[in-house]
């Protein structure tokens, strides 16, 4: 039960404030867009060797997983539903955010001359 209260207000189908936000008329679905954009990125940057784009590529994979885990922890604050399951996404978000920070710093330094 807990769980599916978590999924459904990330993605759009429970209820409360966030519910509201993301899924009135007003709003586009964000989710489905945003996944699409990141994949695209992330398949370009496959085939590229500039610094550049793959620092870019970590960037942009570093900003989206720490907006999920805004999301996440806002979703738990909200509703106070705290379980095993949505500690793990949180954290697993958060290992993500630090190794793409730490891979994106590290393929922006400068090789050391020998």
């Amino acid at each position: 039960m807990r769980s599916s209260l978590l999924f459904g207000s990330l993605w759009g189908s429970g209820s409360g404030s966030f519910f509201l936000l993301c899924c009135s008329p007003v709003w586009p679905s964000w989710p489905s867009p945003s996944l699409t954009s990141i994949s695209l990125i992330m398949w370009n940057a496959l085939y590229t060797a500039e610094k550049v784009i793959i620092r870019w590529t970590l960037l942009t994979e570093a900003c989206y997983f720490g907006v999920q885990s805004l999301v996440v922890t806002a979703t738990l604050a909200e509703t106070g539903l705290v379980s095993l399951g949505t500690l793990l996404l949180l954290a697993s978000r958060l290992l993500f955010v630090a190794v793409s920070i730490y891979y994106y710093y590290q393929v922006g330094r400068k090789p050391k001359k020998v």
